[in-house]
Formats: C-alpha cells, sequence, structure tokens
C-alpha cells in the first residue's frame, strides 16, 4: 500500500485532538486524524468526564429522594437496574461520539481507526484491522492522553481493584469499597457508589482532600462526604493488598499503625501516567521528562521540528479544556501565526456534592 500523503497528522481523537484536527482543517489544512479506540472522543468522552457526570447525575435523584424526608416528601426505597443504568450511559457516550465523527465528516478530516506508532520524523504508521497503513506528513501533533496509574503493588489481575475505567462500567455494587486517593476522580466516583449503597472508604496519604482546591471550599465537601461515606481517613496510605477469596484483604497503614481490613472492590485513584511508551517517539527526535511526559515549549512544539505535542501527553494539568486550549496554540503555531501558551487561566470543577469550582490561583498558591 502507498503511503498517503498529508499536511497535518493528529495522534489520538480526544479533546485536543479533535479540537485540533477540526481548526486545522478550518484553516485549509489537510488533515488525518487517527483514534486507537473504536469510538472518537478520547478519555474525556469514553472513559473519563462524560461518563463519570452522568452517573453522578443519575444518582443525584437517590440521593434527593432521601433527602426530601425531612420535608416531608418520602418514597420507597428506590431499586437500581444495573444493566439499563449501563445501557443509558452508553447510549450517551454513543450519541456523543457521532457528533464528533459528524464534525470530522463535514470539515472533511479523514479519519483512521487504528494505532499510530512513529517510524521517523515524518513517517507514521498506522496498524489498523484492515492491515499497516503508512502516512507520510510535515507536521504531527500528539495527542494521545494518559491512563489512570496502577501502582505494581497494586497490580494483582484482580477485577475487584479498580481503576477509574472499570469503576465507571459500574459491574455490581459492592457493599464496602476502599477509595485509595482522595483528588477529585475518588471523590466523585466515592459519590457515585455512596448514592447507590456502598459503604465508602477513602483513604488519602496527604493531610487533606482535594489538595488541589482551597482549604475552606474543601471543607463543605469533606462534611457532606463524612455524612454519606463511611469515612474518610487523612495521612493513611495502604501498604499491600492481597486476594481473599472473593475479597480483597487490604493492609492499612496510618501513621505506622498496620491494620489488616477487608473490602469487596478497591478503587486505585492515585493520579494518571502519559500513554507515550510504545508509539516510536524513540525514532524521532522528541524528548520526555523523568515521568515521560513530552516536553513541550510555549508553541507545544517538541524538540523536534516536525512534530508538535498537546493535552496530557505533555504534561501540566490533566483537563479537558486545556488540551483544547493547547491544540489552537499548536494549530497556530504550525500556520506561522503569532501565538504561545502563556498567562492562561484554568478554570477547574470538581462534580462532588457540593459540587466546586475555581480559576486562578488558590489562596494557598497567593500566599505562597
Amino acid at each position: 500500500m502507498d503511503p498517503i500523503k498529508t499536511e497535518i497528522v493528529v495522534v489520538g481523537a480526544g479533546p485536543g485532538g479533535y479540537a485540533a484536527a477540526f481548526y486545522a482543517a478550518d484553516l485549509g489544512k489537510k488533515v488525518i486524524l487517527i483514534e486507537q479506540d473504536k469510538r472518537l472522543g478520547g478519555v474525556c468522552l469514553n472513559r473519563g468526564c462524560i461518563p463519570s457526570k452522568a452517573l453522578l447525575h443519575a444518582t443525584e435523584m437517590l440521593a434527593e429522594a432521601k433527602e426530601s424526608e425531612h420535608r416531608g416528601i418520602s418514597f420507597p426505597s428506590p431499586t437500581v437496574e444495573l444493566g439499563k443504568l449501563r445501557t443509558w450511559k452508553e447510549s450517551i457516550l454513543g450519541k456523543l461520539a457521532q457528533g464528533i465523527e459528524g464534525l470530522a465528516k463535514r470539515r472533511n478530516v479523514q479519519v483512521i481507526y487504528g494505532r499510530g506508532y512513529f517510524e521517523d520524523s515524518q513517517t507514521l504508521r498506522v496498524e489498523t484491522s484492515a492491515g499497516q497503513q503508512f502516512i507520510k506528513y510535515e507536521k504531527a501533533i500528539i495527542a494521545v492522553g494518559s491512563k489512570p496509574a496502577l501502582p505494581k503493588a497494586f497490580d494483582l489481575g484482580n477485577p475487584r481493584i479498580m481503576t477509574s475505567t472499570e469503576a465507571l462500567e459500574i459491574e455490581d455494587i459492592p457493599e464496602n469499597l476502599l477509595v485509595i486517593g482522595g483528588g477529585y476522580i475518588g471523590m466523585e466516583l466515592g459519590t457515585v457508589y455512596a448514592r447507590l449503597g456502598s459503604k465508602v472508604v477513602v483513604v488519602e496519604a496527604m493531610d487533606a482532600v482535594l489538595a488541589g482546591a482551597d482549604a475552606d471550599l474543601a471543607r463543605p465537601v469533606v462534611k457532606l462526604a463524612e455524612k454519606n461515606f463511611k469515612e474518610i481517613r487523612l495521612k493513611t496510605k495502604v501498604a499491600k493488598m492481597s486476594t481473599a477469596g472473593k475479597q480483597i484483604k487490604v493492609t492499612v497503614d496510618s501513621g505506622g499503625v498496620l491494620k489488616d481490613e477487608l473490602y469487596d472492590r478497591v478503587l486505585v485513584s492515585v493520579g494518571r501516567v502519559p500513554n507515550g511508551a510504545d508509539i516510536g517517539l524513540d525514532n524521532t527526535k522528541i524528548e520526555r521528562d523523568e515521568r515521560g511526559f513530552i516536553k513541550v515549549n510555549s508553541k507545544m512544539e517538541t524538540s523536534d521540528p516536525h512534530i508538535c505535542a498537546i493535552g496530557d501527553i505533555a504534561g501540566g494539568i490533566m483537563l479537558a479544556h486545556k488540551a483544547h486550549k493547547e491544540a489552537r496554540v499548536a494549530v497556530e503555531a504550525i500556520c506561522g501565526e503569532a501565538t504561545e501558551w502563556g498567562n492562561v487561566v484554568i478554570p477547574a470543577v470538581v462534580f462532588t456534592d457540593p459540587e466546586v469550582a475555581w480559576c486562578g490561583l488558590t489562596e494557598t498558591e497567593a500566599k505562597a
């Protein structure tokens, strides 16, 4: 098969990748968009922001029904059909992915489903279901994102130990759920499972949950979570985990005091790692930092003059709207426009109960 020639190839069709592809096409460039999933939209649409918000919205009904008793309005206890809940969630993801496909078609962006691998600085090999396809490009934008971190000590190959990806599938409602990590993912998914009826215990190694938010903003969230969760334990780590029949035996370390506990499922939400392995970055001039993130300048350019990188793979705050903004900067830089990423204020939202949002410096950062 002869190689396809294009001006810009975008690897990864998440909020950064598809935004870059569409913007470049709007500016008259010939664009090919590569996605290894069967659906466009990346982690955000398929395994992140959208399914988690859908489940938070659905389970909010349960919380409201319970909450209304003190107003004199009470309901019989609800039944939850997990199969229907999953189907409803999937239908939302399907519709949104179709929407992105439609936008690609209208802009004549060619979408190729397969895994991209850099043969050199200007050649991408794509492994598709129909075989290999080679693409010769002038510029590439890498937007391959990140995945949940699962430390080796926790990776027992047991499906009862979940990352956010598996937790969003809602296979069952565990009676006892341990959430390792009190960041926004742990707190949001903890909220979903607590509303569905799980006894949720959150352990956080730091001295506060939602560490990125101002302490006074996190306080009401913690107050309500303490009411709805079984427990929130700060300055607490998990020393080890092992399979114990149909449960997970967890050794919890609280200030040097070790204690064994049993849980039906464990959610590991201790951060995310870049998807930089096995995509041929070593065949380019790209440089990465010690954590594997691609190094970029203020124009999202890498140390390889033919390649830019945006979104989670380029490090920094891992948010969809940040990737979207970086997409514009990268495309403008490729098109020779005066542009750069600088003095950008990024809003953040956490969909806990209550929801929390902030923008710019937190009080702690301003003091520092």
